[in-house]
């Protein structure tokens, strides 16, 4: 562009700027652009109550639900099928006091302190983090998936307390819900909070599933954040051989920035050298294990297989698809320290 030319346009410019700080000025009373102020955005609190939502919003379908939930005892899950992901978790999370029956019907939640201990947030909050995976769950499945929802064998592998497992009730059929776990005492508090799926307790490093019949979705959220390599290969090979044909594995892995938020992998991020955040792009598994051991967890042959795990994305390309072809890659907006990975097995 000729230095005129370049003049001339860097001069239109710097009016045009000047004028739009003149008409602010005029509009607001201060010097200078200013934005309009705004409410900050924050996650739930932990301690939020949903009623003032639920009855404003919903009162009339919920008010009716409620009069089923009443009128027939054994709740028909279908009867929720109809209602948005957050607000299905809402009701899940027992966090109101109207709708009595709809809360009765529904299964219970344990206490803030062992949510919080076992998933690191409890509540509203928590009840946030799962609606986000559900519904990300739900639309992986309808896109990769070889058979509708409500006609395949669902496995939650790593189930806890069924925080997410009772989410998928809705969906799927009676008697395909399934849900496992290495600590058997979770297992218990699933069991007493009548979370409807079939339970079973694996192994830690498992050699195969304890369920005798393959299945068309498994998810694993946050299990393989916390295991050896030599842990989640053993995951890996036993989730596969419990696929169906044409079935889909779901799981999270962290972000790459993660190591950098975890004191417990700062060693290992030292141990990257100079420039880790290059070497984060490499084929690397990085794990840290925990001074503590869940129940059941206790090292084997001196190898602890619980910690903290930064699986890289390259990682995921080079190793995970011996067994799998990779669907791809999802980022959850609402929960971004967990990455979901969408796979089909070869």
């Amino acid at each position: 562009m000729p230095a005129h030319r370049s003049s001339d346009l860097r001069a239109r410019t710097d009016r045009l700027i000047g004028a739009t700080r003149r008409h602010a000025t005029r509009l607001s009373g201060v010097p200078g652009l200013r934005r309009p102020a705004r409410p900050p955005v924050a996650p739930a609190p932990a301690d939020l109550r949903f009623d003032s939502w639920l009855q404003a919003f919903w009162g009339a379908e919920l008010a009716e639900l409620d009069a089923r939930c009443a009128a027939r005892g054994p709740v028909s899950w279908d009867a929720f099928a109809a209602l948005g992901a957050d607000v299905w978790g809402a009701l899940l999370s027992q966090e109101y006091d109207l709708y009595p029956s709809i809360r009765a019907a529904l299964p219970a939640v344990p206490d803030p302190g062992l949510q919080a201990t076992w998933n690191g947030a409890s509540g509203a909050a928590l009840a946030a983090q799962s609606a986000i995976f559900y519904d990300r769950l739900r639309d992986l499945h309808a896109r990769h998936g070889a058979r509708p929802l409500a006609a395949s064998r669902v496995l939650d592998f790593g189930c806890g307390w069924g925080r997410l497992t009772r989410f998928l009730a809705r969906d799927v059929a009676a008697g395909k819900l399934f849900g496992c776990d290495p600590v058997g005492p979770i297992l218990d508090v699933c069991r007493t909070c009548r979370v409807p799926a079939e339970l079973a307790r694996c192994d830690f490093v498992p050699q195969r599933l304890p369920f005798s019949e393959s299945f068309d979705l498994i998810y694993a959220f946050s299990v393989f954040t916390h295991l050896s390599e030599r842990a989640h290969r053993a995951c890996l090979r036993a989730l596969h051989d419990a696929l169906a044909p044409g079935g889909l594995l779901v799981l999270t892995i962290r972000p790459p920035e993660y190591p950098w938020l975890s004191e417990l992998l700062r060693p290992a991020l030292r141990s990257l050298g100079p420039d880790p955040a290059a070497r984060l792009a490499e084929p690397l598994y990085l794990f840290a294990p925990h001074d503590a051991q869940p129940l059941g967890a206790e090292p084997a042959g001196g190898e602890i297989t619980y910690g903290e795990t930064v699986v890289t994305a390259a990682y995921v390309r080079r190793h995970w698809t011996e067994w799998f072809e990779l669907a791809g890659f999802e980022l959850l907006l609402g929960d971004p320290h967990q990455v979901v990975v969408a796979l089909r097995p070869r």
